[in-house]
């Protein structure tokens, strides 16, 4: 006995139907692995996307930061490209105006580990643009902390003020215990023979201190600015900088200066590398 037609029409629609559907949910699943691919939805991520491009100078500084452009380049979201200017225009990073969209407002500048300030000499982005001014120096006795400090019997040291500005704007505050006998008139002048063209580290040293750069070792905190930095920094009392620790040595191993700057959090970002070791 044969089945009626229209069950078998009946069965061939149900299936159709469940092929279709199993497609459809094919097709959702497609597309949901796609926008997860494609879209950063965190404004945390968008945020520091957008700071390492402003850092890098991958971000143009003489147009509005569009935030379609910013969307369609980091994959983010619209709702999450807001919220990560709003934070850098919390940070005081860029400048967001209505109608008048989003600027920088001023660069991040990198300070490599182990140099005095950023990478300023010829050839290099930042060249033109630093000017350093000495606040004091003297000769004083070198207290016990210092000696503990640099691992060194040394019974004077000279005490080294600096204020390093980009722009025209400040952007760390220095003081190094330098270790060396020369006289104070002619430590000034090795000094200042470096602000001119402000040469890489290793050119530098040798000029301060008459030895060979042998390297150095750092350690850097986040703390609050107190009141006599802020003031020479131009910022609130209280703000964050970044602190950082600097032993400088000379080929021989031995100390040449003890140094504590004082950098500006919202304008400087330190920038480490390490090698990799061979077998």
């Amino acid at each position: 006995m044969t089945r009626p037609f229209f069950d078998d029409e009946s069965g061939s629609v149900a299936a159709h139907r469940r092929r279709q559907s199993d497609e459809q949910r094919a097709r959702y699943a497609r597309a949901q692995r796609h926008r997860a691919e494609k879209f950063v939805t965190s404004p945390r991520r968008v945020y520091e996307l957008i700071r390492s491009g402003i850092r890098r100078g991958t971000m143009p500084h003489d147009e509005i930061l569009s935030e379609q452009h910013l969307i369609e380049s980091l994959g983010a979201t619209r709702n999450a490209v807001r919220k990560a200017l709003q934070m850098l225009a919390d940070d005081g990073v860029v400048l967001r105006a209505r109608r008048a969209g989003t600027s920088i407002a001023h660069d991040i500048v990198a300070v490599h580990d182990g140099e005095v300030g950023p990478r300023a000499w010829a050839g290099m982005p930042d060249e033109g643009r630093l000017t350093v001014d000495t606040l004091e120096c003297r000769r004083i006795t070198a207290p016990a902390v210092i000696r503990n400090f640099i691992g060194a019997e040394v019974d004077t040291v000279i005490l080294l003020e600096q204020i390093g500005r980009m722009g025209g704007n400040p952007l760390y505050l220095r003081v190094g215990y330098c270790i060396t006998d020369f006289e104070i008139d002619d430590f000034i002048e090795r000094v200042e023979s470096n602000h001119g063209e402000y040469p890489p580290i290793a050119v530098a040293h040798h000029r301060i201190f008459g030895t060979r750069y042998g390297g150095s070792s750092s350690v850097v905190e986040a703390i609050s600015c107190q009141e006599r930095a802020a003031e020479l920094l131009e910022m609130p009392v209280g703000a964050p900088v970044l602190l950082r620790e600097l032993i400088t040595r000379d080929t021989d191993g031995r100390p040449s200066e003890l140094s504590f700057t004082h950098f500006r959090a919202d304008r400087v970002a330190i920038i480490g590398s390490t090698v990799a070791a061979t077998a």
